[in-house]
């Protein structure tokens, strides 16, 4: 195929460095790359080319060589990449804003020997007028490019730069063109323009990252052909003077673009606009046509040269209208995935290219896209096509962007919900909405729909489905925290139909209808920073008017550290900040910050004993000299105040030093999840055990602050990971986000990064966490679990009881716990009678909990506090040596007696 440009005929068989010698001898002064501080002409461009290839010689770079391109300057990037054809060497950009591990497995995966940076790069600012490049015979080149990668791993499609020339004519037009793009050369789609414009002879023109002066960099840099994706669209709408730009041809291409995006980019910036669709694989396959009124959701009819076709699973045709995968055939194809030849085959048949899109074809030959073949999911026999429901939801007024994604079902495959973003100040009436969709897109409509600041998207602008989808289960976490947090506030107010509907995301509830008091509100507002680090004034809670709005608070402030953190598998406590970094301050204005929510003493109550378990013992010591130097409550404040403060450090003060120590154990705490917190003393963990709790049913500790349990621990010795349980039902219905069951909690665990540090674990469990922690025991392989007053479920109950021996036959048979103890209370017949059949069940040993001068109970752990006897009890059991007689007996049955803190057989 040939293709023509201006005069000059281009043949396919033309390589990349010919085309710019050709440009360089026939045009010579004509601009190749121009930005707001240099122009360069073809001429330049070569002599550029020339300097490099020489830099690359001298480095010892040859054609035998992969070269990864790790250069963040543009201009730089290009001329590395047009030198390493030039020399003949295979090529790919590792984009230096990636993390240390990607550009690592990017440069692995394509095999680089060199990897060059801006260190070897020509300063375009010291060119040599006097070099006179000639051309040379350039061997066949290979350049890689990473696809997209939104259902998975990006792969690496390797092109031949003949390939580029032959797709060029599709993308640049012709010579006259001033071609700028708002991605840098280090993105794929960014990378092929640029080269494309060195192909047919156009101009690069390469902008400022400053969005505000986007419109007069265009104007002064004479750009007449703007490329952009979707996501980037939008930003335009939001430059004040973008209409200015009306003589502009505006190019949509990455992601699809909804005809409702296309209409608003229409009527502000240009009527001269095109959407594309393409592919990493062949290059631009059509555009729209601006004059084609009845284009609707279409990309448009086929480019010249392009074959397009749709066609069934086993790749029979498909006629008009019929919904099928679009196949391609062209000029300039791909050649193949880099070491991936089973793909390669699968994808690449008889010169046709199976693209995986999903779409049809129109009478007009126009194309029309439903979305990826693998995003395409069943809902109750029914195929639901994601880009078709997005389209119809982006055509309501104040909708800016959608994603629709398959929420698992037992029962109906896969339930569509949908990602919606509201534009600013616009009203979030979900209700209307769903109305709207439903019809539009009859029973395939979406039956939850989530409100988030902005859609995951890669960066050409496409949808990342993976990371939508987590969101989604994010979005069901914290509904189901913030109806745990509001507990009977919401129970009591609001229907439990309407609650239920709320955590499944069908539903929104206005504030109103919550009925919720200052206490309340403090309540949640106080759990949402120390859980979720989500730091929500009450002047801003009461712009609020759904619900929903808060969780879209909250995931949004989730996804905004997560952004921060990449690089982190742990994110550290707001509150114990202070102490990593000596900013010791920082927990009293922490405390500051809470106080100033509480308008009574019963407000300040609830949110100390919400604040107790997260503090560490060192902030406890902060704290209590700040009381004491008047930093935590004016002067002014009530009295009540003053004292209910007072009583409160006092209290925790008095269990701590219970523990014999008068110094605090120097743990700092990290947030792993909004309901696990790791609390971490001094030394490796590879010399370490680390023990995980589980706390009771409801709970957030075992049966007493979390900074008393590490007041008794020595931090040299042991780390704590805690696991909360706020649903209290046992774990039966898992942990948020853990998991929604028991099983995958504990898997969740045991796939933390944190836990394979450790030398040794240790778990500990209370009540309803005693039976969990035995399991996890197992699960873990952990030297010792200990169960603490844990308890079959009432007689009434024989189905669950049978349940718990099997699921505890069935983790002894996986894995191995060294050492498990049954602890109860001698005078609590239930939970003597789990612990004798469970010790027997699993060969461990019992340990009964006696005290001299009273009964214990079922809370034995609180108990043990009030006493000030905890710490004998827990250097006999989870602290004790392995090789404790009693630990080390198989089977022991003993009982501890209180206050003498004798340990005697018992039977």
């Amino acid at each position: 195929m040939s293709a023509t440009h201006s005069s000059d005929t281009v043949s396919t068989s033309y390589s990349l460095i010919e085309r710019l010698f050709y440009h360089a001898a026939t045009n010579s002064t004509h601009d190749a790359v121009v930005t707001p501080t240099l122009k360069l002409s073809y001429a330049q461009l070569t002599q550029l080319v020339h300097a490099q290839v020489q830099k690359f010689y001298d480095a010892g770079i040859s054609s035998d060589s992969v070269i990864g391109i790790k250069c963040a300057n543009d201009v730089q990037h290009l001329v590395l990449c047009l030198a390493a054809t030039y020399i003949g060497s295979t090529s790919c950009t590792i984009p230096s804003h990636e993390m240390d591990d990607m550009q690592n497995a990017i440069s692995n995966r394509c095999g680089a020997t060199d990897v060059v940076d801006e260190n070897i790069a020509v300063d375009p600012m010291t060119l040599d007028s006097n070099v006179r490049p000639t051309p040379m015979d350039v061997p066949t080149t290979c350049l890689l490019f990473s696809t997209s990668g939104t259902t998975g791993d990006p792969k690496l499609v390797v092109h031949h730069d003949r390939d580029l020339v032959a797709q060029a004519h599709r993308h640049i037009g012709s010579e006259q063109e001033r071609f700028a793009c708002l991605a840098s050369m280090e993105h794929n789609f960014a990378k092929r323009h640029r080269l494309y414009c060195i192909a047919v002879g156009a101009t690069n023109v390469f902008l400022d990252s400053d969005r505000d002066s986007l419109v007069a960099q265009c104007q002064f840099l004479n750009v007449n052909v703007l490329h952009v994706s979707a996501f980037q669209a939008q930003e335009l709408l939001a430059i004040p003077n973008i209409s200015e730009l009306s003589n502009i041809r505006l190019k949509l291409g990455g992601s699809h673009a909804h005809v409702s995006l296309r209409q608003k980019l229409q009527n502000k910036i240009t009527q001269n606009l095109h959407a594309g669709y393409g592919t990493t694989e062949t290059g631009a396959i059509a555009f729209t046509d601006p004059n084609d009124l009845d284009a609707g959701e279409s990309v448009g009819q086929p480019l010249p040269g392009i074959e397009i076709r749709t066609v069934t699973p086993d790749r029979k045709t498909l006629g008009r209208g019929e919904h099928g995968e679009l196949a391609v055939r062209c000029a300039g194809m791909f050649r193949e995935y880099l070491d991936k030849s089973d793909l390669t085959t699968a994808r690449l048949e008889d010169g046709w290219f199976y693209t995986g899109d999903i779409g049809y074809l129109d009478k007009q030959q126009r194309i029309y896209l439903c979305g990826r073949a693998d995003d395409m999911f069943v809902f109750n026999s029914m195929n639901i096509y994601p880009q078709d429901i997005e389209s119809q939801i982006c055509q309501y007024p104040g909708i800016t962007d959608a994603a629709v994604l398959p929420k698992t079902s037992s029962l109906h495959g896969n339930i569509p919900v949908a990602l919606v973003v509201f534009a600013k100040n616009m009203k979030s009436d979900l209700s209307s909405l769903k109305k709207f969709v439903k019809e539009r897109v009859g029973i395939r409509s979406p039956r939850q729909f989530i409100i988030v600041d902005e859609i995951p998207r890669n960066a050409s602008g496409k949808i990342s489905r993976q990371e939508a989808m987590r969101l989604s289960k994010k979005s069901d976490h914290i509904r189901k925290y913030i109806v745990e947090a509001l507990g009977a506030y919401a129970t009591d107010h609001l229907k439990p139909s309407l609650v239920a509907a709320f955590v499944k995301g069908e539903t929104d509830i206005r504030l109103k209808k919550s009925k919720m008091d200052s206490l309340a509100r403090m309540d949640l507002l106080v759990a949402l920073e120390v859980d979720y680090h989500t730091i929500i004034t009450p002047q801003e809670f009461v712009q609020f008017r759904y619900l929903g709005d808060l969780v879209a608070r909250v995931l949004s402030t989730q996804l905004q550290e997560e952004h921060k953190q990449d690089s982190c598998p742990q994110i550290s406590n707001p509150i114990s900040t202070a102490v990593q970094t000596n900013t010791q301050h920082y927990v009293i204005q922490f405390f500051q910050r809470i106080f100033s929510y509480c308008d009574t003493v019963a407000q300040l109550h609830k949110a100390l004993t919400t604040l107790e378990y997260r503090l560490t013992p060192i902030e406890v010591e902060i704290l209590h000299e700040g009381n004491r130097a008047h930093q935590l409550i004016s002067v002014n404040a009530a009295e009540k105040f003053h004292t209910a403060l007072k009583h409160w450090l006092q209290r925790l003060k008095g269990m701590m030093l219970d523990s014999g120590k008068q110094e605090p154990e120097p743990f700092v705490s990290y947030r792993v999840a909004p309901t696990v917190t790791h609390f971490v003393g001094p030394g490796a963990p590879a010399d370490k055990t680390l023990l995980v709790c589980f706390s009771d049913a409801g709970g957030r500790c075992l049966m007493m602050p979390n900074v008393v349990l590490m007041q008794h621990t020595n931090s040299a010795h042991y780390d704590l990971l805690v696991i909360a349980e706020p649903l209290n039902q046992g774990y039966q219905l898992g942990v948020p986000p853990l998991g929604n069951n028991l099983t995958e909690v504990i898997e969740w665990i045991a796939n933390l990064k944190l836990i394979r540090n450790y030398r040794r674990v240790r778990t500990l469990g209370c009540s309803a966490g005693g039976y969990t922690a035995v399991i996890a025991g197992y699960y873990l392989g952990a030297e010792m679990a200990v169960s603490v007053g844990g308890r079959f479920h009432t007689k009434s109950h024989p189905i669950k009881f049978l349940e718990r021996i099997y699921t505890t036959w069935r983790a002894m048979r996986k894995r191995h716990c060294s050492r498990v103890l049954m602890s109860y209370a001698i005078d609590d017949t239930r939970d003597r009678h789990y612990a004798k059949i469970m010790a027997m069940l699993c060969g461990g040993s019992s340990v009964a909990v006696e005290f001299t001068n009273g009964s214990v109970g079922h809370l034995i752990l609180q108990r043990l506090v009030e006493r000030g006897e905890l710490a004998p009890y827990l250097a006999r059991t989870i602290f004790a040596e392995m090789k404790d007689e009693h630990i080390a007996s198989q089977r022991a049955n003993v009982i501890i007696n209180f206050p003498a803190h004798i340990m005697r057989p018992y039977s």
